[in-house]
């Protein structure tokens, strides 16, 4: 109601009462809520947020969304995929921490386990490669690392693209999960980010 439906202004006029791309009908908020999820083919995929159909559109007849207005959908999906399927695992949050750039990284993460990346600026966003989760004498089961740039006098800015919602994966003792670098074109290398797991717990 706040923040996904406002988002949603500039696809209200078409996708809120044109035939075949209805999905937004009746055009509020409170009957939409509905409609979004029963429309067929599907717009909204709750197992991989990120590649639901109303943020991979683009511009079409219509035009593309805002990047603001794509993360504050994609947080509006991920949360009702939380909802509906609730997590038996404990999220845990890592951060806030300011990147070192031009330098390797290391988060503990508990467990003997790590979080490691080198990080750096390109093109006024943070990349960060040889990214891995390394453990040491426990394995851990890693589900769902979200990365979230944390600006000092604004609010948070989501990775919009999810690039790690598809990870479930058990990580036996001293072997590492290696991950895909990664160039957040949102986050500005010098704003400090946090690291959301769905689930890291020893096994």
């Amino acid at each position: 109601m706040q923040k996904a439906w406002p988002a949603f202004g500039y696809c209200v006029g078409c996708h809120g009462s044109q035939p075949a791309i209805d999905f937004l009908a009746p055009g509020t908020a409170e009957g939409a809520y509905t409609t979004i999820f029963m429309f067929q083919p599907p717009v909204i995929d709750l197992e991989s947020p990120a590649a639901s159909l109303v943020l991979t559109m683009g511009k079409h007849t219509g035009p593309a969304l805002q990047p603001q207005d794509a993360a504050a959908i994609l947080a509006w999906i991920q949360a009702e995929r939380d909802e509906r399927s609730p997590d038996t695992g404990t999220p845990l949050v890592f951060g806030p921490m300011t990147v070192s750039l031009d330098a390797m990284n290391t988060i503990d993460l508990g467990h003997g386990a790590s979080l490691q990346f080198h990080g750096g600026a390109f093109d006024s966003g943070l990349e960060l490669t040889q990214m891995q989760i390394a453990t040491t004498s426990t394995a851990v089961h890693v589900v769902h690392p979200l990365f979230v740039s944390r600006p000092t006098n604004g609010p948070a800015v989501l990775d919009e693209l999810d690039h790690f919602g598809d990870i479930d994966a058990n990580v036996d003792a001293n072997k590492t999960l290696e991950l895909t670098s990664t160039l957040f074109e949102s986050f500005k290398p010098t704003d400090p980010i946090t690291i959301h797991f769905r689930t890291l717990e020893a096994q």
